[in-house]
């Protein structure tokens, strides 16, 4: 599994997304998984969640990590390509750009809600949390290191033994008055 993963180009944006297949990507934090297992999961139907795979798989985001046969059927299982996901700007401006850019915008806002009103539902008293919204006041260099500090994190951050996943999202963006 690669570290990281950068989509360019305008196809593999679209393809990746999509709100249900963001979904899928997320279902398969931990373990490969069936597309029964993981329709199972999403409470879908197989054949939909075959359609996002396949689709997934063809822009090299899921590959097929194990086969096993069972009663006569080669079970194909499935996981990330990558540990995370990047997009990258596009270079060309093709038609569509921002609006799939757009859309991956609200697809992690809407998933990262998601994940906090279930962990509203299940935290205990010493789960750990960090809340904040405010207001920075930063100089483009300023803005440059906090950047760089933040992946630097997120890199030291793949899956290790004894460590517990945290859902995070960070938006850093220029406030208009």
């Amino acid at each position: 599994m690669e570290k990281e993963k950068v989509l360019t180009s305008l196809e593999e944006i679209k393809v990746f997304t999509d709100p249900f297949r963001m979904k899928i990507l997320f279902a398969l934090d931990e373990e490969p998984l069936t597309v029964k297992q993981l329709a199972d999961r999403l409470g879908e139907v197989p054949s939909k969640v075959h359609y996002h795979v396949k689709e997934l798989e063809r822009i090299g985001v899921l590959e097929i990590v194990d086969k096993k046969e069972k009663a006569g059927i080669v079970e194909k299982y499935y996981f990330p390509t990558a540990e995370r996901f990047r997009v990258e700007k596009v270079v060309v401006k093709e038609d569509g750009w921002k609006d799939q850019i757009e859309n991956l915008r609200e697809t992690m806002f809407k998933n990262a809600s998601e994940d906090f009103k279930y962990y509203l539902t299940k935290r205990h008293d010493d789960d750990k949390e960090i809340l904040n919204y405010g207001i920075l006041n930063l100089t483009y260099e300023e803005f440059d290191e906090l950047k760089k500090k933040l992946e630097e994190l997120i890199e030291r951050s793949s899956k290790r033994k004894n460590t517990k996943a945290y859902t995070y999202i960070i938006g850093v963006f220029k406030k208009y008055d």
